[in-house]
């Protein structure tokens, strides 16, 4: 005989079984899909980017800066006073930082030869200098002028010698208060590289137009921005940090005259950073392995860009007294260049252009 429940337990019972078909339990939720991969970055994308937000923005700076330095060396010539050489001299400093952001990633229209010996002769020849200023037009300014200065090549060196001296600041040419044909020498040398600068970014306005009709440049464009990378990197571990020398003088780094020797080598790897990693919203070749998966290789080479970063602002300004700095520097230096010239480039699938 089945026994029977209580007659209270029986109504807990039934309650429950009524709650329970009042709130059928929830279905279960999907799991959220997945976000979207990125869509690759693709080569002409990358060039592109570059163009805009690199190589074009630092062309018109040069341009702006060589223009300024123009202005305010013929503000000194008109009336010579000691605020209007610190101006110059300033304006010189900033001309020749824009250059440095040039002159470290050299590719496309400023790889020329003929330009860099008209913006940035190595080393200077001071005895071509003073014939060049007992030669100077008396229109230095004029057209035909200007065209004649692209074969001085002296450049930026010979504005910082008439600027700044060579030891004491005090006693350079344009220091003296009286206007003479330093002054004009000054002129035609600024001005002619301010005209140059110019055409420089019609050139790459030009290269940029093309990147839209010509499908099959962007790769070697990209090839080329690599190669000039590397070659920037082994210039400024080399020569620029004096490494053939083992007790190297003042006179063996770049603007030594100015005393920015170490922010020329910060000036150069700042655009090397900004090819690498993009810039101003732009696309860098770190872009264009993240969309592919390769984040492993972007960290490697953001910490390599890191301690060559460190390494070089860890040098003091007068670098003829850092050895033990300047090594490290070369090492780091050197390490950013090999990793790219080897890992990296396997994981673009770019090679370079040639063997530098």
């Amino acid at each position: 005989m089945t026994r029977s429940l209580p007659a209270a337990l029986a109504l807990l019972l039934c309650a429950a079984l009524a709650h329970a078909n009042d709130n059928p339990p929830a279905p279960t939720q999907p799991a959220p899909a997945a976000a979207p991969a990125a869509p690759r970055l693709m080569q002409p994308q990358l060039a592109i980017s570059l163009v805009e937000t690199v190589y074009l923005p630092a062309q018109v700076s040069l341009l702006e800066h060589t223009g300024r330095l123009t202005g305010r060396l013929s503000a000194l010539c008109e009336a010579p006073d000691p605020a209007k050489l610190a101006a110059a001299r300033e304006a010189w400093i900033a001309a020749d930082q824009a250059w440095r952001r040039i002159d470290a990633v050299r590719m496309g229209p400023a790889r020329a030869d003929a330009l860099v010996a008209q913006f940035d002769p190595w080393p200077l020849d001071l005895k071509a200098v003073a014939k060049s200023v007992r030669d100077t037009p008396a229109d230095p300014t004029s057209m035909p002028a200007l065209g004649a200065s692209r074969e001085l090549k002296q450049g930026l060196p010979a504005l910082e010698y008439i600027l700044f001296g060579d030891a004491a600041p005090q006693q350079a040419p344009l220091a003296a208060k009286r206007i003479d044909n330093v002054c004009r020498y000054g002129l035609w040398v600024s001005a002619g590289l301010a005209r140059r600068a110019q055409e420089l970014v019609y050139e790459w306005q030009g290269m940029r137009r093309g990147l839209n009709y010509d499908p099959s440049y962007p790769r070697p464009f990209l090839s080329e921005s690599l190669t000039r990378v590397v070659a920037g990197l082994r210039e400024l571990a080399g020569w620029k940090l004096a490494q053939q020398s083992a007790t190297p003088l003042r006179s063996d780094f770049p603007d030594w005259r100015a005393g920015v020797s170490k922010r020329s080598l910060e000036s150069g790897l700042d655009t090397i950073e900004r090819v690498l990693l993009g810039a101003g919203g732009g696309a860098g070749f770190d872009d264009y392995l993240s969309t592919r998966g390769k984040d492993a290789v972007v960290d490697d080479l953001k910490l390599r860009l890191a301690n060559a970063r460190i390494a070089v602002s860890g040098l003091p300004d007068d670098l003829s007294n850092a050895d033990g700095e300047r090594r490290y520097a070369q090492k780091r230096l050197n390490e950013l260049a090999d990793f790219i010239s080897g890992p990296l480039v396997e994981a673009l699938g770019i090679p370079l252009a040639t063997a530098e």
